[in-house]
């Protein structure tokens, strides 16, 4: 018995209502599920999708050894530390003489998406691309036997490579795979971070929980840490980046100058002009918590430096 408020549809009317209400579900689900990723911590960027472009890329390196990244939008964020130098300390530990480099807060447009790779390289990901071990490399042997590691770190993110190796791989990369792969700038790395947030970490200010996120100096009572972790083995941002805070320092592109958020571009802002130091971001799996967080900076080595807990994350420019 046909209901006396709603009139009989035709078969044809029925079909087409029942397809409408199908596409707004759909729509409906990507809207709720994209904004859960966006809404966590204090939420203050703008972003703005593409759809044109795929939110996933995986690359072929060969020898059965692949790379998977997600798409980043294009948005604007605030850079930079939002709390001050005392509040910093208070909460996470630190000095202030080390934080004055994340000042002044400024807001950066990212004005292309592009992709970033979801975990820091791997031992397996170099090898692919650069046919070498430098972990197993003269420099890296004095520590090496001071620090005995087992076998088996293919998954393991890549370490005793200075920042011209990580640019190097970039290229080999861009020649393998026909795309255009580099390191991040400081502010897409820290965009990518903080995925939305304004918070010292992408989850928050809560530093109970960055154990649950990032690898650290004193995770565990006790722990003594001789080396970087299994990417991959803990909670992503909401992004789904992984091992954001912590595990090894991450080379970005930028030459590092602590005074170059007083004269910024505010559109994709990259210090070009070289320096002494080459700029990293995320900490390290044995740092202090308060190197992890999104605005820390980095300006302890030189462009040669090579150490047990410098690394690298990849981008790829997101193409139509």
């Amino acid at each position: 018995m046909t209901h006396p408020y709603i009139p009989r549809l035709k078969p044809f009317s029925a079909v087409l209502l029942i397809a409408i209400l199908l596409t707004a579900a759909q729509v409906a689900l990507v809207t709720v599920a994209f904004g859960q990723n966006i809404g966590k911590g204090k939420p203050s960027n703008e972003v703005s999708g593409d759809t044109a472009i795929v939110g996933a890329l995986t690359l072929d390196l060969g020898k059965g050894v692949s790379m998977k990244l997600v798409l980043i939008p294009a948005g604007k964020f605030m850079m930079g530390n939002h709390d001050t130098p005392a509040e910093t300390v208070k909460k996470f530990g630190g000095f202030e003489r080390n934080l004055i480099d994340e000042y002044p807060v400024h807001e950066v447009t990212i004005s292309k998406p592009f992709y970033m790779g979801i975990y820091e390289v791997t031992q397996a990901q170099w090898k692919a691309v650069m046919g070498t071990e430098p972990w197993k490399a003269e420099r890296a042997l004095g520590y090496m036997r001071l620090q005995p590691r087992p076998e088996g770190f293919d998954d393991y993110p890549v370490a005793f490579v200075d920042s011209y190796d990580a640019i190097e791989f970039c290229r080999k990369l861009s020649k393998k795979t026909g795309r255009t792969v580099s390191l991040p700038t400081e502010a897409q790395w820290e965009y990518a971070c903080r995925a939305g947030t304004t918070t010292a970490f992408s989850f928050g200010d809560d530093l109970s929980k960055l154990i649950d996120y990032g690898w650290y100096g004193g995770k565990n009572a006790g722990q003594k840490e001789d080396y970087a972790h299994r990417v991959g083995q803990l909670k992503p941002n909401p992004w789904g980046l992984y091992d954001m805070h912590g595990n090894v320092w991450e080379f970005c592109r930028d030459w590092y100058d602590k005074d170059f958020y007083s004269r910024s571009p505010s559109v994709d802002p990259e210090n070009t002009t070289k320096t002494d130091k080459p700029s990293l971001r995320s900490g390290a799996f044995h740092s202090v918590p308060t190197v992890s967080r999104s605005a820390q900076r980095n300006s302890w080595t030189s462009p040669t430096t090579v150490r047990y807990n410098y690394g690298l994350r990849v981008i790829v420019a997101a193409e139509k």
